[in-house]
């Protein structure tokens, strides 16, 4: 990416200042037009040679300019509906090139036709903007560059001042440690802001409906019972820091033959975007080196829940394209490859791949008195048949449901009662007939009562439902021994499904009802080869009941809680604005009123002393215009002298003549003056501001320094003085 850029900011830099001081030597204004088009054109070669080099060998033959104009097109809508950071491809690439190449070429060609000091740096802030719009939900800070191009911006405005060449030193010296200190402060307090931090930005992926792309390959649930029928069957190895069961899809739909998926996948560059208002608390990093073997299907396994992952490479090449044919689930986390229209066939043996997940740590004590989320969305089951009525199959599940969870009242109680029912009333056995349909569920609960862990799963599921509980079914692999040194083989005798729960502002809930295949990760079941003593005291927790509270109190004791958190961070938010506005004007009348003071002072401390009567002179000025002289350069000394006569009198102002004199023969006479004369202008000086002081109001001479063409005179008088 960097080098990319690099190219897009010195070249053009160098094909405008080339053409410029060229066509400058023959002594007349070079035309802009030859810049514009052999920009274009170079930056076509340029692109066709470095991003789009595999077409037509690099050259800009016909083919390879439809194909970059075609990307560079397609490329805003194609960032936008990817997950951040977008993929480093060329039909990614080619708008940032284009975009930094275009306003490296206008800032150049203003910074040679203007002398505006600031209009130069509007293109690359125009520039900056475009991918702070299209970046809003990306990753990382946007602050450090921001910053740097304030800083920049400013000290193109110090360079290209028109200050004259005696100020320009003492400027400069004063200017960039301030650019500095500015930069700096952004960037260290930019964060901390009020309202920053917590405000969102517009974020156009809003705006913009992106191509809808369901998942078509079989699904895995279909093949937990193929893969335990094969257990030898080498799937896939793995390396991993810790153990953590493998998701490999999720299943969030039932119709009552079959459990599907709705996930709509987005292409990613490798970033999993969180869960969106959940929080399960604690996490633990998880990092996973995995290589595919004989896995069908899309899906990519790990654990819950990743948010980053890399195709480190496919036997055979190929791996820079999987990558960017990368695709994600926002809702779920789960990882897909391709566009989502492989069939259950496909295999990717020899793919390769890092994931990194901040799995959930699941604390018992903080589920036990959860709530579930409204809606229907996972809890809808078809309760009728195609004739209209009732199936019988939801009756039984309503049954066996409340008889597993009777006596208990909060959700976590009712999951895990069930998932402890399944496991002591139920037995596991691999060699079951597959199958998860109403049929194939009632008899598993009223007749066979064995199954693999597709049953449990889908059973529990569906009973859940009938209980009110928002469930789907995850599929994916046991992780035994998985954390150990090396790589560890995962077969089809790992294959595992679990039903998942949902809790209000935790988010799904994994729980394990299949006998012997308890979790490595959840919260209902301890992990294996944890002491009894974990399991006892999960259960006490389900278990404990809780005084009773009417739903309504209950809801407004927990938005009281609610609000009481988010207050306790500090002020609220209507508090900023007002709060901000007094924090500038407070700033706007010190810096008002200490302008003037330190103006005086350089202007009386000046080393030259014909630069001290000049001080001192327009010292005079400045005040004599507090009490009627118009603020113009156009008054000769000699008028601003006789204006002051007329106006102050008094002591002193016998002087103002030969002062006058003195400033004519030191301002265009050549004289130089010597201490005593210097001391003599700024003691007349002196006389003059107590006059001024007791004639004008008080009222008026603030009124007068908060003034913003007061502040602004005096800045610039501070500046070049």
């Amino acid at each position: 990416m960097t080098p990319v850029l690099a190219v897009a900011v010195l070249v053009p830099m160098a094909l405008a200042t080339g053409l410029f001081l060229g066509q400058g030597r023959q002594g007349r204004r070079p035309p802009l037009w030859p810049s514009l088009v052999l920009g274009a054109v170079l930056w076509l070669v340029t692109v066709c040679a470095t991003l789009f080099r595999d077409a037509a060998g690099g050259l800009p033959t016909g083919p390879a300019v439809a194909e970059v104009w075609s990307a560079l097109l397609d490329s805003p809508h194609a960032v936008l509906t990817t997950i951040l950071p977008a993929p480093t491809g060329p039909d990614f690439l080619v708008l940032p090139h284009a975009v930094v190449w275009l306003a490296s070429l206008a800032a150049t060609e203003l910074a040679l036709r203007t002398r505006a000091p600031l209009l130069p740096a509007v293109p690359p802030v125009l520039a900056l903007g475009f991918p702070l719009v299209l970046g809003v939900d990306g990753p990382g800070s946007n602050l450090p560059p921001a910053a740097g191009l304030v800083a920049c911006a400013a000290l193109l405005v110090l360079l290209r001042s028109r200050a004259p060449a005696r100020g320009a030193v003492r400027m400069l010296s004063t200017g960039l440690p301030l650019v500095a200190v500015l930069a700096l402060a952004a960037t260290l307090l930019g964060p901390r802001l009020p309202g920053l931090s917590t405000s969102e930005p517009y974020d156009p992926r809003q705006d913009v409906r992106p191509p809808t792309v369901h998942p078509q390959s079989t699904s895995p649930l279909d093949q937990v019972a193929a893969w335990l029928q094969h257990p030898q069957t080498r799937l896939f190895t793995a390396r991993t820091s810790a153990a953590q069961n493998w998701r490999l899809a999720v299943l969030d739909r039932y119709d009552g033959v079959k459990w599907t998926s709705s996930a709509e996948l987005a292409r990613s560059g490798g970033r999993v975007p969180p869960q969106r208002g959940a929080d399960p608390g604690r996490h633990k990093r998880v990092e996973q080196h995995v290589t595919l073997q004989n896995l069908p299907g899309i899906w990519l396994p790990a654990a819950d829940r990743p948010t980053s992952v890399e195709v480190t490479g496919k036997k055979g090449g190929g791996g820079a394209e999987d990558g960017r044919q990368l695709a994600v689930d926002p809702a779920s986390g789960v990882l897909a490859l391709g566009k989502g229209g492989a069939t259950g066939t496909r295999t990717n043996r020899g793919l390769s791949y890092t994931a990194v997940s901040q799995a959930p740590v699941y604390e018992a004590k903080r589920l036990q008195y959860a709530a579930v989320p409204d809606g229907t969305a996972y809890t809808s089951l078809p309760r009728t048949d195609a004739a209209g009525k009732p199936v019988k199959a939801v009756e039984t599940f309503s049954k066996v449901a409340a008889t597993a969870t009777a006596g208990s009242s909060y959700p976590y109680q009712q999951a895990y009662k069930l998932a402890a029912y399944l496991r002591e009333h139920y037995r596991f056995d691999p060699k079951s007939v597959p199958g998860h349909a109403y049929r194939n569920l009632e008899f598993f609960l009223t007749t066979g009562k064995h199954g693999t862990s597709e049953q449990f799963a889908a059973a529990f599921a569906v009973m859940a439902r009938t209980l009110g509980l928002p469930t789907r079914v995850a599929v994916g692999f046991r992780a035994d021994g998985a954390h150990r040194a090396g790589p560890v083989q995962v077969t089809g005798q790992d294959a595992l499904a679990w039903p998942e729960v949902r809790f209000k502002g935790i988010g799904w809930v994994p729980f394990y009802p299949t006998p012997g295949q308890e979790s490595k990760d959840g919260s209902s079941v301890p992990p294996a080869g944890q002491p009894k003593e974990r399991e006892k005291a999960d259960r006490d927790i389900a278990q404990k009941p809780r005084p009773s509270v009417p739903p309504r109190q209950r809801n407004d004791a927990e938005g009281r809680e609610g609000q009481g958190t988010a207050s306790d961070g500090g002020l609220p938010v209507w508090a900023y604005p007002p709060l901000g506005v007094a924090v500038l004007v407070v700033a706007y009348c010190g810096y008002a009123l200490w302008a003037p003071c330190r103006t005086r002072r350089r202007r009386r401390g000046a080393r030259d002393p014909g630069q001290r009567v000049l001080g001192a002179w327009q010292q005079i000025v400045d005040r004599l215009t507090e009490v009627g002289l118009p603020a113009t350069a156009a008054h000769t000394a000699t008028e601003v002298a006789a204006f002051g006569i007329e106006r102050i009198g008094g002591r002193g102002s016998e002087q103002l003549p030969a002062l006058a004199r003195l400033v004519n023969e030191v301002g265009y006479g050549g004289r130089v003056p010597d201490e005593a004369a210097a001391d003599a202008a700024w003691r007349h000086c002196d006389a003059v501001e107590e006059i001024v002081t007791r004639t004008v109001p008080r009222r008026e001479r603030i009124r007068r320094t908060l003034r913003p063409r007061t502040v602004i005179r005096h800045s610039r008088s501070g500046a070049l003085l």
